[in-house]
């Protein structure tokens, strides 16, 4: 069954493909709220 995984054209990319949002949201949140985000949001 591995040869089967080697072979296969999966993309290979610098962020996590699961979404683990759970786990995650409150890192996105305090990012958001640190860089000002809805301020900025709320200029344009």
């Amino acid at each position: 069954m591995s040869d089967y995984k080697s072979s296969l054209n999966l993309p290979f990319t610098k962020f996590a493909m699961k979404a683990n949002l759970a786990n995650r949201e409150g890192g996105f949140l305090k990012k958001w709220q640190d860089d000002g985000l809805y301020a900025q949001i709320r200029k344009q």
